[in-house]
């Protein structure tokens, strides 16, 4: 958008869902993506009114989800005053003061609801509307899907950069296209590794989600975790990937240990080795291995999951080993890596090479549900006009 904004209102939706300890913000990564957008409208003289929300009040008034202490937060960033609003229909337009924010959207019923008359309500404060929270677009609210069919509308920088990079990865990558899938439950992501089976040429399995895969190919895994109800699923999956050629890797050996606990005595063990009082904790050194070589061939990968349980060490280091060489690859081969997921960018961080990545998405639901193939309704409300 080039035009001179200096007579305009920009309804500015944003995600400040941000951790909190005591009302101070404990992580600044949402509100950091969103800050580009907020200067590029000041420098177009745009005034300014920010809709966000924290937590789930379920549409009622909840004093410890107020946006306040966020506002003076955000003052502070910005270093420009906030003027900070909890009425819908306070007066913006026309006011001396450039930057707003108003109470939690999610304070009202009707936000959930995606009531029309709410949307339109909150519509009529602006001139404009700007999502740039790629983080909630797969919330079907007022704030995300109505006011668009009353405003012109846009994509903020931060939305843009996340629509860009998963449009990228995705839909027009570079071949060869990798996904490493990761975390605990394959019953969260039945669709998006159906999904991806249609789209990637290397599929890698881990995190407890890879016992399930052994178990499906009548493989013992001792005392791992697994997924009972998901072993059929499994099997489908694996039938799926041979039946459209995609490598499908899943471990050749473990990091185990008879329980879960922080510094417990680890020992690698080969899948065959596995005892019964055994518990599958990480990848083991030949799947580490293993991954690093497919990682070589890659030009884009997709990562979604840990591949251990970070939160203990030592089963941080497969994880820890696989980032290191993702940010490697992009540094010197400049291949494209889209990470994404809450657990993802915890185990990301561990490494200490998250500012390498070519892209790593601040949401945990929309990154997931467009991995899966879905339409977000707060993108699509957009689109659509």
């Amino acid at each position: 958008m080039d035009q001179d904004l200096s007579n305009k209102v920009v309804l500015l939706r944003t995600d400040f869902n941000v951790p909190t300890q005591n009302n101070k913000i404990v992580d600044f990564t949402r509100i950091n993506e969103s800050i580009p957008t907020i200067k590029a409208l000041i420098e177009k003289k745009a005034t300014i009114l920010i809709v966000t929300h924290r937590g789930r009040p379920n549409g009622k008034i909840d004093t410890k989800l107020s946006m306040a202490p966020i506002a003076i937060e955000v003052e502070k960033i910005l270093k420009k005053p906030i003027e900070f609003i909890d009425k819908i229909g306070q007066r913006v337009k026309n006011n001396p003061k450039k930057i707003f924010m108003l109470e939690n959207i999610r304070f009202h019923e009707e936000e959930e609801k995606n009531e029309l008359n709410f949307a339109k309500e909150l519509s009529k404060m602006a001139d404009i509307y700007i999502n740039d929270a790629f983080s909630v677009s797969h919330r079907a609210h007022a704030s995300l899907c109505g006011i668009p069919k009353f405003l012109p509308s846009y994509f903020g920088l931060c939305m843009s950069k996340e629509i860009e990079s998963l449009q990228n990865s995705l839909s027009t990558p570079k071949k060869p296209l990798l996904a490493i899938i990761g975390g605990s439950k394959i019953l969260t992501k039945i669709d998006i590794l159906k999904n991806l089976n249609k789209k990637v040429d290397t599929m890698i399995i881990g995190g407890a989600m890879a016992n399930t895969f052994l178990l499906a190919k009548g493989i013992s895994i001792g005392a791992s975790l697994f997924e009972s109800q998901c072993i059929d699923i499994a099997q489908d999956i694996i039938n799926d990937a041979k039946e459209k050629n995609v490598n499908l890797i899943i471990p050749v050996d473990g990091k185990v240990a008879k329980s879960l606990s922080m510094n417990a005595v680890a020992k690698n063990k080969n899948i065959e080795d596995i005892e019964t009082d055994d518990m599958i904790l990480d990848l083991g050194a030949e799947s580490i291995k293993i991954i690093l070589g497919e990682l070589k061939k890659a030009e884009t990968v997709i990562w979604n999951g840990p591949l251990g349980a970070i939160e203990y060490k030592p089963f941080d280091q497969a994880t820890i080993a696989i980032a290191k060489e993702l940010a490697r690859n992009c540094k010197q081969k400049n291949i494209k890596v889209v990470a994404g997921g809450g657990d993802t960018i915890y185990g990301i961080n561990l490494s200490k090479c998250v500012k390498d990545f070519t892209h790593v998405s601040t949401a945990g639901g929309a990154f997931l549900e467009w991995l899966e193939g879905k339409t977000l309704p707060g993108v699509s409300a957009i689109l659509d006009k």
